[in-house]
Order: C-alpha cells, then structure tokens, then sequence
C-alpha cells in the first residue's frame, strides 16, 4: 500500500533508494537541494555570526549547536543526493553502485553528464516500472477519448 500522506510522499521522494528516477525531477530535485541546504547553510551562519558577520560569533557559548546544525544539514544533502544518484541509476538499468564513479576524478564529470542526458530505459526494467510509461498512457487515454467524441460529433453532422 502506497503511503499517500505528505511525509510519505517526500520521503518516497527525496529519501528511498528504490525505484526509478527520470530525467527531470532529477536535475530539479538536484537543483532544490542543492539550493535549499545552501540557503539553510547561510542562515545558519548569519544567526550564529550575526549580520554583517564580524570576527567574533554572536553566541559563542552556541557553537557546539551551529556545528551540529551544520553536520545534519550536510549529511542529509549528501543522503538526498545518493538517493536521487541511486534511483537515476537504477532508470539507465545500472546499480547504485555505479555511483562510485563520482568518487574518479574526472570521470566523475563523464559519468554525472551520462546520468543526466541519458534517457532512461523504456518500459519495465528489473528496478520497476517506467516512471514516464504512466505519462503515455494517460495521454494515450486522451487521445482516445478525444477521438471517440470526434466520432460522435463527426457522426451528428
């Protein structure tokens, strides 16, 4: 049974390794972590350092928090972004493990510019459905409906 609440869906989302990830949500959802954890990076430091920052932190006796802040920030980024690389991999029908590719100089450039311009493969693969078969078919199921209607007025004339 599929969870359809809204922490279900963004853990589905940004958090499972299972499944299959397309193309475009993943250059987006890369795109938003990417932003969001920078943003929260910033904010993180303008409220412990103050603003303008000075060479003193505004709360010293706190930087045991901002550090831990910190740490979980980068540490979900870095999870979020081996979830999205894992299902992306999964799409172009390779394992996660290909993701230790980005860990090669070099090569780590060649592999991300494959995972992001490769089209996924078409249709079922051992890792799960097509996440744009279902796009097909529903636009599949237009295009017969608006067919059948074309019939019917066709038809009336």
């Amino acid at each position: 049974m599929e969870n359809k609440s809204f922490f279900g869906a963004v853990f589905r989302d940004y958090f499972s390794c299972s499944g299959r990830l397309n193309r475009k949500p993943y250059i987006c959802r890369g795109i938003a972590v990417t932003f969001v954890s920078t943003a929260l990076a910033f904010l993180l430091f303008f409220i412990f350092a103050g603003f303008p920052p000075s060479r003193q932190y505004k709360y010293p006796e706190y930087v045991w928090l901002h550090v831990a802040l910190f740490i979980l920030i980068f540490v979900l980024t870095i999870w979020i972004g081996f979830s999205l690389g894992v299902r992306r991999c999964h799409d172009v029908e390779k394992s996660g493990w290909w993701l230790l590719l980005g860990l090669i100089p070099y090569i780590n450039v060649a592999w991300g510019l494959y995972l992001i311009f490769k089209r996924g493969t078409i249709g079922q693969n051992k890792y799960g459905d097509d996440p744009i078969r279902n796009d097909y078919d529903r636009i599949e199921d237009i295009a017969d409906n608006l067919k059948e209607q074309h019939e019917k007025n066709f038809e009336r004339k």
